[in-house]
């Protein structure tokens, strides 16, 4: 779309996401909102492309900071091809943007994918989601709270290795490590002072190792609950993990894999009641196999399975078409197999979330996490264009990343 075209999503449910336009108009001009209201307030020019939202919700689009594949595309192969790949799948799940994550391999493996994520970032929008930058999954990680990620890779954090990193790809906007491994707390001032988000991940921490990584510049927690130390008693003493340092640290925003296999209802439920709507975000941590359907796959070097099989001891029946990834000896998750309408939906459905309620965790609250959310995650004028459109089932029909459809439900 040229600069000078306007698109208008018109008759729909604005989401702002803070308050609700029924009846209501997004004008897009170029990549950028030009105005939002009722139909009644906002002139739609004569020579603007007109989308019918017919009564469905529009929306922010759906910022996803954690996601590593989709449709084939891995964020971790090291070409540009793949990216794109994985943007265009994405966005025919409502992502407008999103943070492509590496996982735990070799440094030259990782710089291999950091420039080609670097390079599409660069690129026009080619029918999928804008890539925003790299969240650098690994490998600072704690061999006891591995999972899915690749243990032959795993060591801590030194300074001459991710100070060459960070002078070299700009485009780290995240990086998840365990702060209690050596030099984990050194980076985090370094990635404080770079304005780039460090978050907890995969940590056998204490709460007074937590307490400490906060003050040394940690803000976030990656994907709460997985990978991550719990209360456990040593020497009779009850000792608090990460899990229940981030429920009570206000400091702290935390992600969430809402697939409906990661987390059970009443485990989001506790974590939404504990830190409250606006310090928690969705994330799909979707690996490449998302969007392809059960089978057998890889995943960082890992054997890795895609199958529906939710235990009756699960708080939710199976469901068909809900695919989760294993470990292929079924003893850990391996990332999901989802996309932002999923994980958007788990949390109306099963959760209990109205929609807006639902919506900020998509949009607003992850463009917070990752600081930029004065250009994304609301319709407000000034804002990139990116607009999801769903029904009430919150099923994408129109995807428009930077005033230009990226996805449109046949």
């Amino acid at each position: 779309m040229g600069s000078k075209n306007i698109f208008a999503l018109t008759n729909g449910k604005v989401l702002t996401p803070l308050r609700v336009i029924n009846k209501g108009t997004v004008l897009i001009k170029g990549d950028s909102i030009l105005e939002v209201g009722s139909v009644g307030e906002v002139k739609i020019p004569e020579n603007a492309k007109i989308y019918d939202a017919a009564g469905k919700y529009i929306s922010p689009g759906f910022i996803d900071i954690h996601v590593h594949g989709g449709g084939g595309g891995d964020a971790s192969e090291g070409t540009c091809d793949s990216i794109r790949t994985m943007a265009k799948a994405h966005a025919a799940g409502g992502t407008t943007s999103l943070l492509a994550t590496t996982f735990t391999a070799p440094i030259e493996e990782l710089e291999k994918a950091f420039g080609a994520i670097e390079e599409v970032s660069k690129e026009a929008i080619h029918g999928g989601a804008r890539v925003l930058g790299c969240h650098m999954e690994g490998p600072y990680f704690n061999l006891e709270q591995a999972g899915a990620q690749n243990p032959k890779y795993l060591k801590s954090p030194k300074a001459e290795e991710y100070l060459r990193l960070l002078d070299r790809y700009k485009i780290l906007r995240r990086i998840s490590a365990a702060p209690e491994l050596p030099g984990a707390l050194e980076m985090g001032k370094e990635l404080q002072r770079r304005g780039v988000v460090a978050s907890i991940a995969h940590s056998n921490a204490t709460y007074q190792e937590v307490v400490k990584a906060v003050e040394s510049g940690y803000t976030h927690v990656t994907h709460l609950y997985s990978g991550m130390s719990m209360m456990r008693r040593i020497d009779s003493y009850r000792v608090s993990g990460v899990v229940e340092a981030t429920l009570l640290m206000d400091e702290l925003t935390a992600e969430v894999i809402a697939d409906g296999h990661h987390l059970p209802p009443s485990l989001l439920k506790l974590i939404l009641k504990a830190k409250g709507l606006d310090k928690v975000c969705v994330v799909t941590d979707s690996m490449a196999s998302a969007g392809l359907g059960p089978g057998e796959y890889t995943f960082g070097g890992l054997d890795v399975v895609v199958e529906t099989n939710i235990p009756e001891s699960f708080e939710i029946q199976e469901e068909e078409g809900n695919y989760v990834a294993k470990l292929a000896d079924r003893s850990a998750f391996a990332g999901s197999v989802a996309t932002m309408d999923q994980v958007v939906r788990t949390m109306t459905n099963l959760v209990g979330l109205n929609i807006p309620d639902a919506v900020k965790l998509a949009t607003i609250n992850p463009a917070k996490v990752i600081g930029i959310s004065a250009e994304r995650g609301m319709i407000v004028p000034g804002m990139k264009g990116d607009i999801v459109i769903f029904n009430d089932d919150i099923v994408p029909y129109l995807t428009v990343v930077e005033g230009e459809v990226a996805f449109e439900r046949k």
